[in-house]
Parts: C-alpha cells; sequence; structure tokens
C-alpha cells in the first residue's frame, strides 16, 4: 500500500475517532442523567402517593374525630368537663386528645399531623378534639406498604435537608437541589433521596423517600459498556472501509497522473481507462472529454465573452430578491467593474456607506451614475478605466436600474420587518417579537443550561387614567414605562408589549431572586417619576409585576401561567408591589 492510501486510512480513522470519542462522552452523559431521571422519577411517584395515602389516614381521623365530636355522650361529657369519661372517649379514639381550657386529656407526639374539631357553645368555642398520626418507626413502615414503596426505597423522615430516624431522632444531613432531589450518606452508603414539603402539624418534619445510588451507577456502567462496544465496532467497520477505499483511490489517482503526463507531453491520443460510474468515472471521462477539445478551445474564448455578458445580466435581475442594503451596494460595485472590465469602482450608499473595488486611482476616465427609485435617491456609482464603450455603458444603466430597484426593495422591507416585530406607540418589541425571544431563550436554557426568567408587569389602575386624563395621557404613560424598561435592562435583554398596558420582560442568565431584584428597581423609579402630561399638569404611577423562573423540564405554557399567577397575587395583595412564583 503506498503512502498516500495509509494516509488516507489515518485520515478516515482519525476523522472517524474524534467524533466517535465526542459522541461517547456525550451518549455517557445523556445515560447518566436519564438514568437519574428515571429513578428520580420512580421516586417522586412513590412519594406522591406517600403522600395521598397519610393525607387518607388525616382525613380519616378527622372525620372520626368530628362523628365522635356530635355525639350527645361525649358532648354531655365536655360541658360537665368529666375527665374519665373524656379520657374512655380519647382511649378509644388512637391519637386523640381533648384541650377545654386548662384541661388537657390525652397523649402528644413528637412528630405528627394533626386535625382540630372545635366544641362551640352558646357564644364561643369552648374546646377542642385533636387527633393525631404519628409518624414512628413502626408507622413509617405500614405506610410504606400501603403506598406501595418499592422494596430497594426507605421511607424516611426529614426536617428541611437533614434526613432522621424516626426512633432516636438521629440522621444525617443531604444535599438536595431546589426540587428536594439529592444525595445523602447513611449507615455507610450513599443514597439518592427525594425531600417532600413539611406534613406535620407538631415537628414540621416531612417525608423522604431515598434509594441506593448504586441503583443509578450498576445501570450507567451496564448501558456504558455496550455504547463502548458498539462505537469500536463502527471504528473496526471504518478502518475496514477505508482501507479498501484507499487503495481503489490510489489506483485512479495514478492512472490519472500518467495519462496527464502524457498530454503533457504532446501525446493527445493518451485516455485514461473508465471503470464504473463513480466520481472517478466521471472525472476520466471529464478528462478524455478535455483530451478531444483542445482543438476547439479558441471558439469557445470567443462565446466567453457573451456568456459573461448573460450571466452579468441574470445576476443583475436576482438582485432584486435581495433584502441587504449593505450586500448589496458591495455586489453592485463589483458586478460593474467586473462587467465593464473597468479599473476600478467607488459606490455610495444613502447613509454615507462607501465601498471601493479594483483600483480606481488608475482610470483615466470616469463615468457616474446616480441609483435612483422614483423619488428616491439610494446612492451614486462612479467608474474609472481608460475608455467606456458604448456597450458598456449600456450595460452599466441596466445593472444601475436593477441594482436601484433591489436597493428600493431591501429599503421596503426593512421598514416592513421593524412593523413587523415593533409596538408602534412605544417602540419595544410587540407580542409577536416578544414571544419569539422567549422562545428562543427556552430552547437555549433547555439545551445548554442556564438561568431563565420571565417577568409580566402590569400598570395599575391604568382604565383610570384613560377615564380622567383621556387616552393622550394613557399613551405618554406607556411611553415613559417603555423608556424606563430600555434604561433598566441590559442588550441581551428584551422588553416587549404583550398587550394594552402589559408588558413583557424575557432576562436570560438571570434567576429568579435577580430578576425580582431588577422589578424592584423599575417599579421605584417608576412610582418616583412625575410624568408631565397636558396642561403642564403631572401624574404619578405604579405598576405590579410577577416573575417566575424557567424550570429545563418546563414549557413556555408553565413559565407564562407562572408568571400570570404572579402577577395576580401582586395585584390581590394591593398593587404597587414584585411577586414572584415559587
Amino acid at each position: 500500500m503506498t503512502s498516500l492510501a495509509r494516509r488516507l486510512v489515518v485520515y478516515f480513522v482519525f476523522l472517524a475517532v474524534v467524533p466517535l470519542f465526542a459522541g461517547f462522552l456525550g451518549f455517557t452523559a445523556l445515560i447518566e442523567r436519564s438514568e437519574q431521571n428515571r429513578v428520580d422519577s420512580g421516586l417522586q411517584a412513590s412519594l406522591r402517593a406517600t403522600l395521598a395515602t397519610y393525607e387518607d389516614e388525616l382525613l380519616g381521623a378527622q372525620k372520626n374525630a368530628e362523628r365522635l365530636a356530635r355525639t350527645s355522650a361525649f358532648q354531655q361529657a365536655v360541658a360537665r368537663r368529666n375527665r374519665p369519661v373524656l379520657s374512655a372517649f380519647v382511649t378509644d379514639l388512637p391519637g386523640s386528645r381533648v384541650v377545654i381550657g386548662s384541661l388537657r386529656i390525652g397523649k402528644t407526639y413528637p412528630y405528627a399531623g394533626e386535625r382540630r374539631v372545635q366544641f362551640v357553645g352558646v357564644k364561643k368555642s369552648v374546646g377542642e378534639l385533636i387527633v393525631s398520626v404519628p409518624l414512628n418507626s413502626t408507622y413509617l413502615r405500614n405506610l410504606g406498604t400501603m403506598a406501595g414503596v418499592a422494596s430497594n426505597e426507605k421511607l424516611l423522615l426529614a426536617r428541611g435537608n437533614y434526613v432522621l430516624n424516626a426512633k432516636s431522632g438521629a440522621g444525617a444531613r443531604a444535599k438536595l437541589n431546589r426540587d428536594g432531589i439529592g444525595r445523602v450518606r447513611l449507615d455507610g452508603e450513599d443514597y439518592r433521596i427525594l425531600v417532600s414539603h413539611p406534613v406535620t402539624t407538631r415537628g414540621s418534619v416531612g417525608f423522604a423517600l431515598a434509594t441506593p445510588q448504586a441503583r443509578v451507577t450498576d445501570a450507567v456502567f451496564q448501558l456504558e459498556l455496550r455504547v463502548l462496544f458498539v462505537l469500536l465496532g463502527f471504528l473496526v467497520l471504518m478502518g475496514t472501509i477505508a482501507f479498501f477505499e484507499g487503495r481503489v483511490i490510489v489506483r485512479s489517482v495514478g492512472e490519472l497522473a500518467r495519462a496527464t503526463r502524457a498530454i503533457a507531453r504532446g501525446q493527445l491520443h493518451k485516455r485514461v481507462p473508465v471503470r464504473g460510474r463513480d466520481e472517478f468515472a466521471s472525472l476520466a471521462v471529464a478528462f478524455n472529454e478535455m483530451a478531444e477539445q483542445l482543438e476547439t478551445r479558441v471558439q469557445e474564448l470567443e462565446q466567453e465573452r457573451q456568456r459573461l455578458r448573460e450571466a452579468t445580466l441574470l445576476f443583475s435581475e436576482g438582485l432584486g430578491v435581495s433584502h441587504d442594503a449593505v450586500q448589496l451596494l458591495r455586489v453592485v460595485v463589483e458586478s460593474a467593474v467586473e462587467a465593464t472590465r473597468a479599473v476600478g469602482g467607488v459606490i455610495t450608499g444613502p447613509s454615507g456607506e462607501r465601498f471601493v473595488a479594483g483600483e480606481p486611482e488608475k482610470g483615466t476616465e470616469q463615468s457616474e451614475w446616480s441609483l435612483r427609485a422614483g423619488r428616491e435617491d439610494l446612492g451614486t456609482l462612479i467608474l474609472y478605466g481608460d475608455r467606456f464603450g458604448e456597450e458598456e455603458l449600456e450595460l452599466v444603466a441596466l445593472l444601475c436600474g436593477h441594482a436601484a430597484a433591489a436597493l428600493d426593495n431591501a429599503r421596503l422591507h426593512r421598514i416592513v420587518e421593524r412593523q413587523a416585530l415593533v409596538d408602534g406607540l412605544t417602540g419595544l418589541a410587540n407580542r409577536r417579537r416578544s414571544e419569539a425571544a422567549l422562545d428562543e431563550e427556552i430552547v437555549r436554557a433547555s439545551r445548554l443550561g442556564g438561568e431563565l426568567t420571565l417577568a409580566i408587569l402590569d400598570i395599575d389602575h391604568f382604565k383610570e387614567v384613560n377615564d380622567h386624563y383621556g387616552h393622550a395621557a394613557g399613551d405618554v404613560v406607556l411611553k415613559e414605562l417603555a423608556l424606563i424598561l430600555n434604561q433598566s435592562l441590559r442588550e441581551i435583554d428584551t422588553a416587549g408589549r404583550w398587550g394594552g398596558e402589559e408588558f413583557a420582560l424575557v432576562l436570560p442568565g438571570t434567576d429568579t431572586a435577580g430578576g425580582a431584584r431588577l422589578c424592584e428597581r423599575i417599579r421605584q423609579t417608576l412610582a418616583r417619576r412625575l410624568i408631565p402630561i397636558e396642561n403642564g399638569m403631572t401624574i404619578s404611577i405604579t405598576a405590579s409585576f410577577g416573575v417566575a423562573g424557567f424550570q429545563r423540564a418546563g414549557s413556555r405554557e408553565q413559565l407564562l401561567a407562572a408568571a400570570d399567577e404572579a402577577l395576580y397575587r401582586a395585584k390581590r395583595a394591593g398593587r404597587n408591589r414584585v411577586e414572584y412564583a415559587d
């Protein structure tokens, strides 16, 4: 095998190894994340079942307490404060206790969910019947069985990020994310753990569901091993294909090189063997045709000028579909210089843009052309050369006509594009552009990670401004708020008019707390601003803000719903405030 074939094999294998290695790393991360998500989903399902079962237990205990409280015997014992009778009732209803003023009958538990039933006298409440569902080790085992918790999962108690032992109260501190999922080390073994919100009235503890971390590690290792074997198989297959393809390529290139040397020595009868129908066969056919057409090359050179003219005309007609005015100016001056064989050219755009082609300073004659479309002056083209014939000037006139039409189309396109994406009153992004920016940032946050926050703000009592001062004053208020938003946001942020007096802020790279701080600054600035309206009057306005952070597993609809809910919460709480979603 020659050196070229060896290099082809090495290059081919190298080009295969790099993406395969990168793909293996990507698959490894994807497999680990997928397996971890699968385990987390199982923990979440089991924890939801546990919470539902426990809530059913509490509800059942409450119903038993309500039935007991309605019995006449119990009510008489309460009215007389008959401790023996009340103690008997408490004994018959496990986990219950009675509180009547200073009289307390029954047992309290360190960790328990409670439900209260009040005894109402003639005018006021006289006491309570409290039922508890205590959380101890025995009950946790029974609760896990009732909720269908898997055998490889442990049901524990947790206070915040501290996992408790139901008997002793001791435990270990877990490392949790904001979703309550993380890792903890118990009895010398690592566990994947999911912690719920507090479910007890006493002790403020919640449930924690743990499963051995080895479940994830073992599954990931097995999948990685399979992927590695598959990739190695692909690598061997690619190396084999490269070896045989290299031999074919070297043979074809050698034949072509020998034929080329023969043509260079004047042996025009030499031809390249044509084998198959691949690209090398096409190259051999083309080479043979080239040798046969050497004698007719002069005639083809004569026809080249006509083909150049036709290509230039077609190119100038194609300018009409372009919308980039800057690129159009560059293409026009370069095409004009090429078509007329000028030594150089200069074109100046309507905003002072200037492009130079060739070497204008070497020309002894110049030809100036104005690019106009109707009453619009779209630029000036000056060509420099030794002499311009009638044919060249006719070609430039045709080119300038098409160029002016293309530049006018680009100008109109910019106007229409701006109208389609910008709110005409405030100058901010309109609803369509805001939604597009939000979708782009959601895709980026989902794929690459990072924070993303959406804030929706609404001007408080905006209808009263329109009713008392007129819609012109309302427009001034909207413009003033848009000015404040533009002054407060970064270049990467997007502020848009969501509709009416409602605005949206898309804040990439910002968490919920940071977004809330930014909205608070905007709220304070707006509240302090005195907005001048007609007749020298000034008014002040306030706004309510709803802030929500994007979760990678969420969607645009969920993010909008969270921000809207926070905004409604701000309005219900009195307006002129910032609220953010949990």
